[in-house]
């Protein structure tokens, strides 16, 4: 676990809180070597989230995140392989009690809560195979968030979701408001001409009215001119021009004429009276033919706003034209969902097709190894677990022995098998992997693992010496730490009192 640990793994701090809480928060030290070059660091328990790049003497020199730490290792480990680095070790880095060290079944997954098709995904990467489908799975991650996200607003209720029933029965409604407009269209134009009919004769008749009336106002207007125009003017003769008279006409008889004068005077007054009468009436018969002349105007504008705007058809148009558009907005989100299935349906039955050929071809290559490995182990004819893979799903048949033993056995193989085939660096195995495996099959992985001699293998056994005296020199030989009772891996032991 300490080994998964200084790669970068959580599983340490995550299952063996024991470590801490008995020694305290501590680091742990370690160094890599590429290309004759070393490099050294250090993580703790107590911030397991920071890594300490060190001197040779372990100084801190500066922090790391985890994540750019881990993404140096990958690139030193796998520069080309475009995979993350704890993706690509955390299936194969199997130490008690990971998941994938329980989960015998499920040779492709680091977690159980893994998902299954992410699994297949990065064990594709692994073979350098995803990027023969990355396009396809660009296309349908686009399409599925569009999807996703249509059926969201679906569910905050944005816009009404209707069925295929519902939309029938909407476009048997649009075709009807259609037919019922066309026909509306082909009235109008006889409505139009009926009203315009009706609207010109009751316009001719009160222009009829209006012309007599305003002939009749300028008649009275007239009158009116001429009764303030005599009211206005004095003919009378004054006693100043009495005397002028006499001046020039020395034999006039003014005492006759100032008679006449004032006979002519009384005549006036009473003249004057009647003007004034007549004017009244006249001003009355003016003020009436002006309110009758605004009454024939408001009856024309009327006239014109109905021709112009009829009131019933309008609403009735009104109210097609929006439920027309309720019913057409419905249908058009029922088409794009539709369309967006459609899409959905073709992207993933796309990326299936070539993902399953791929997949087939793996299989068959990761098989053929896990054979050719099983009879090195076991000898000609020995049974091997079969891998199967399909787009989202995958299975690891091991056969009818369903023991322990041939189960961790089964894991052996598989993971041996992809160390020869991809550019997977490194392998983790824990003792309970070979706990109730046969001896000679576990000396027969052990010569597997010398195979690879560009590639760290990781593993535990104990009461080496029942796996032959050959398979002891091996082991002695790349021993890297032993543990006993005298020499352990902590100073203080708490499994007993």
């Amino acid at each position: 676990m300490v080994i998964d640990f200084a790669f970068g793994g959580d599983s340490f701090i995550d299952d063996n809180g024991d470590v801490p809480k008995h020694l305290g928060h501590h680091f742990y030290s370690f160094s890599f070597v590429f290309e004759n070059a070393r490099f050294y660091f250090k993580r703790g328990t107590e911030n397991p989230r920071i890594v300490y790049e060190c001197n040779a003497n372990y100084e801190e020199l500066r922090p790391l995140a985890i994540s750019d730490y881990t993404e140096w290792l990958s690139r030193m480990y796998t520069p080309q392989l475009g995979l993350s680095f704890r993706a690509m070790l955390g299936p194969y880095s199997r130490v008690w009690p990971k998941d994938n060290i329980k989960h015998v079944n499920k040779p492709l997954h680091a977690v159980a809560a893994q998902s299954t098709n992410d699994c297949i995904n990065t064990f594709m990467k692994l073979f350098d195979r995803f990027s023969e489908i990355e396009e396809a799975v660009s296309n349908f991650k686009r399409i599925d968030d569009r999807r996703k996200a249509w059926k969201k607003a679906e569910g905050l209720a944005l816009f009404d979701k209707i069925g295929r029933r519902e939309y029938s029965d909407n476009e048997k409604a649009l075709n009807q408001i259609s037919e019922e407009v066309a026909d509306m269209r082909t009235e109008l134009a006889k409505y139009a001409l009926n009203i315009r009919e009706v609207a010109d004769r009751e316009l001719l008749d009160l222009a009829q009215d209006k012309d007599l009336l305003l002939k009749e106002l300028a008649s009275l207007e007239d009158r009116l001119r001429r009764i303030e125009n005599n009211l206005s003017t004095n003919k009378h003769i004054k006693s100043e021009q009495m005397s002028a008279l006499a001046e020039f006409f020395p034999d006039v008889n003014l005492d006759r004429i100032a008679r006449i004068e004032e006979f002519h005077s009384s005549v006036a007054r009473l003249l004057k009276k009647e003007l004034q009468d007549s004017k009244a009436k006249i001003l009355l018969q003016i003020q009436s033919i002006k309110l009758s002349i605004l009454d024939i105007n408001a009856k024309i504008t009327d006239r014109l706003k109905d021709f112009e705007n009829p009131t019933a058809l309008v609403d009735r148009v009104y109210n097609l034209s929006a439920k027309w558009n309720q019913l057409k907005k419905a249908n058009t989100q029922y088409e794009k969902k539709i369309s967006l299935d459609s899409d959905y349906d073709r992207a993933k039955t796309s990326l299936g097709e070539v993902k399953n050929v791929i997949l087939e071809e793996l299989s068959s290559r990761v098989n053929a190894k896990i054979n050719e490995v099983s009879e090195s182990v076991y000898g000609p004819g020995a049974n091997s677990p079969i891998l199967k893979m399909s787009e989202n799903s995958y299975s690891f048949d091991i056969g009818d022995d369903t023991g322990t033993g041939t189960a961790y056995a089964n894991l052996v193989l598989f993971d041996i098998a992809v160390l020869y085939l991809t550019q997977l660096p490194i392998l983790i195995h824990d003792l309970p992997l070979f706990k109730n495996v046969e001896n000679e099959a576990v000396a027969g992985f052990i010569v597997e693992y010398t195979q690879f001699t560009r590639k760290q293998i990781f593993t535990v056994l104990d009461e080496i010496g029942k796996y032959g005296q050959s398979i002891v020199e091996v082991l002695r030989a790349r021993c890297v730490l032993e543990l006993n009772d005298e020499d352990v891996l902590y100073k203080k032991k708490w499994s007993s009192r």
